[in-house]
């Protein structure tokens, strides 16, 4: 199996580059904005209007994530051995010949982010100036330009013998999204008194994901992706990889990269329960050493316990999702 790729528009810029005691640093930039690395090891953002004396400046610090489990303080007395489940920069992640796709598609979200700064800028000078409205228009024009012609195209070409291979694998991934729900575990805390927790030993907290099978921005695939946006992270799954969006960053890795784990797990399930999930038992809100209703709190409701699947994705890179998902039957098993 084969692809191809093509970026839709020339963004010019160059690099500067700049040489002192303390270290050499670097920056490359079009008019109206400009990234610099200093030597200090810093990232600079630089947002301006050409012309206009205004201007914005954004700068990032040198540190990273570590790669292991960060850990935070108990979400409260009942709780503790908290641990967070997130990624690392995302940024950190590409795999071998991955570089110059993430390279096109960062410029291309950079270019939408300046369109959209600009234009507010743009619409608040409007009460100084109001030639400056001509300028917002300009620069709607521009984000509808590169929304349109600065997506990324991935042209998949597939050799006859491996089409059966890569509609499997696409086809595990797509069940996910035909799922009723599916939600990002962000934490997890061991229990001290399962009394307070309708007999779980551990808790988690989730997000509930937005689940689409159309590649989004920046990219535009001749294939279906498996989408799955939760907060400000995005993640999608396309035939041979794995692309992972975090606000105006973005990684890629190659699934001969990534490390994953298929399971079933129950959940006692206060929300409401899924219309294609699997209810194996019950609970209650507050339960007595023999797994019993604790007489003693009058709001004492029964709780249902669900089967739920789960897929946990981890790499050397600092890669930790792990999602879970309402339909355990849907549990894809020649994905990764």
């Amino acid at each position: 199996m084969g692809f191809r790729y093509r970026k839709s528009i020339n963004l010019g810029g160059g690099f500067r580059i700049n040489i002192s005691k303390s270290g050499i640093g670097y920056s490359w930039g079009v008019k109206g904005y400009r990234i610099t690395k200093t030597a200090r090891g810093t990232v600079r953002r630089t947002t301006s209007i050409p012309g206009s004396g205004i201007s914005f400046t954004e700068e990032t610090g040198k540190n990273k994530l570590n790669h292991q489990q960060q850990y935070t303080p108990a979400i409260d007395n009942n709780h503790y051995d908290t641990q967070n489940i997130e990624n690392t920069v995302t940024n950190e992640f590409v795999s071998e010949g991955l570089e110059d796709i993430l390279k096109s598609a960062h410029i291309s979200m950079v270019l939408n982010k300046l369109s959209t700064i600009l234009f507010w800028l743009a619409l608040l000078l409007v009460f100084l100036k109001p030639i400056y409205a001509i300028s917002s228009l300009v620069f709607i024009l521009m984000k509808i330009l590169v929304k349109t012609l600065g997506r990324v195209r991935l042209d998949y070409v597939i050799d006859e013998d491996q089409k059966e291979v890569v509609e499997n694998r696409i086809n595990e991934m797509l069940k996910l999204t035909e799922c009723n729900k599916v939600w990002r575990l962000m934490q997890s805390s061991k229990v001290i008194d399962k009394k307070y927790s309708s007999g779980a030993s551990t808790t988690v907290v989730r997000v509930l994901c937005q689940m689409s099978s159309k590649t989004p921005f920046p990219f535009k695939s001749t294939v279906k992706a498996s989408v799955f946006k939760s907060g400000k992270e995005t993640l999608i799954f396309l035939p041979d990889k794995l692309f992972l969006i975090q606000k105006n960053k973005i990684g890629a890795l190659n699934y001969s990269d990534i490390s994953s784990e298929v399971r079933t797990t129950r959940f006692v399930e206060s929300e409401s329960v899924p219309k294609d999930s699997i209810v194996v038992g019950s609970t209650w809100k507050y339960v007595n050493k023999s797994g019993g209703p604790d007489r003693r709190f009058s709001d004492n409701r029964q709780i249902p316990i669900c089967e739920y699947g789960e897929i946990e994705l981890t790499s050397n890179t600092g890669l930790n999702t792990l999602l879970m998902y309402s339909n355990p039957n849907y549990s894809p098993k020649t994905m990764f």
